[in-house]
């Protein structure tokens, strides 16, 4: 099978919409992980705008919050990609083996020119039907993709 794009699902608010709900513990944990490894003080409630506060100064793969967990149905990913619209991310199926996940963007201010990207790449590990796989993204910028067991 040749590589192909998945179409991104947009939906409501990442911690309102119950779309997410299955996610969002995983979704903390992973924030909470980026904030410990770079020694962020934070307090309990205000863990979601300590990390945005961190990727806005250090924006880079280690500052990206991303989970991956499986249950006997399958895989979930969840990824911050919220310094990009939806248009400016792209979910790929490569090979019928990995995921790749990328964002880019670029901006013109008047003689300001400036440009982010990322690209994270994975594989499930086991069965995974790589034909089914799907993504899902919040109005708030945090990025599902859902593989199904075999």
């Amino acid at each position: 099978m040749a590589d192909h794009w998945l179409p991104i699902s947009l939906k409501g608010q990442f911690f309102s919409d119950s779309f997410f709900e299955d996610v969002r513990k995983d979704f903390e944990t992973a924030v909470n992980e980026v904030l410990t490894r770079h020694s962020e003080l934070r307090t309990a409630d205000d863990q979601l705008s300590s990390y945005r506060s961190l990727r806005e100064r250090d924006l880079n793969d280690e500052t990206q919050a991303m989970k991956i967990t499986e249950d006997q149905h399958g895989f979930k990913v969840v990824l911050d990609v919220h310094d990009f619209q939806s248009e400016d991310v792209k979910v790929k199926v490569v090979d019928n083996r990995e995921v790749v996940v990328e964002g880019r963007v670029q901006k013109n201010d008047g003689t300001f020119r400036s440009s982010k990207s990322f690209c994270r790449r994975f594989n499930f590990p086991g069965e995974v039907d790589m034909n089914a796989v799907t993504s899902a993204m919040s109005s708030d910028g945090v990025l599902t993709i859902t593989a199904p067991k075999i």
